[in-house]
């Protein structure tokens, strides 16, 4: 199999990041019609940490997080995107994860890291708020809040070595998730073991 062109390399990392955000807005859509007119619960939920040896990574959810893939089409073949989902009311809580193999090699990560955050922007209809540059221990990464005309993103971005980790909540305009940056923060790297 040829090498891929470069910009097809960030093409795909943007597709897995605008695949999970898409799921997000869509789910965003659904939990904001449920809870505009609802008031946000006043206790943070309990948050747990849940282990996945088979993508690398732990992470606290509110509940178990149901994992769904979706092969994902591109220019040659397709990427598998594999998401984790869980829903607190009024947030829907993902971690998202893309493997690239040898076909990134040598690409620039921030470069990456932008194509993807622009990808979702473009594909969630948000626009930027916020934004900084992050590491997860050695490995570069980016941070963004969003917003759309009803719903609030809070993303991190992380390429660890040819795999992408996307870490989303997103809850109604007006009604935050008072566990966000919990979330968020407790996205850690564990060993990866393959199937």
């Amino acid at each position: 199999m040829a090498n891929p062109m470069p910009g097809d390399c960030t093409r795909r990392m943007a597709v897995c990041a605008a695949a999970l955000c898409l799921a997000v807005a869509l789910s965003a859509s659904a939990l904001g019609a449920a809870a505009l007119g609802a008031a946000a619960q006043d206790a943070p939920s309990a948050l747990k940490l849940y282990r996945y040896a088979s993508d690398g990574f732990a992470a606290s959810f509110p509940s178990e997080p149901r994992m769904q893939t979706k092969n994902i089409p591109i220019e040659k073949g397709s990427v598998e995107l594999r998401s984790y989902r869980a829903e607190a009311d009024p947030a829907a809580i993902f971690v998202g994860v893309c493997d690239y193999g040898a076909s990134i090699a040598g690409r620039e990560p921030d470069s990456v890291l932008e194509g993807a955050k622009n990808a979702a922007l473009a594909n969630s209809g948000s626009h930027l708020v916020s934004e900084t540059k992050l590491t997860l221990g050695i490995y570069p990464g980016a941070g963004y809040e969003a917003e759309s005309g009803a719903a609030h993103f809070s993303a991190r971005l992380y390429l660890v070595g040819t795999t992408l980790y996307q870490t989303l909540v997103v809850y109604p305009l007006g009604k935050p998730y008072a566990e966000s940056t919990r979330f968020l923060d407790s996205f850690q790297l564990i060993a990866r073991t393959r199937n």
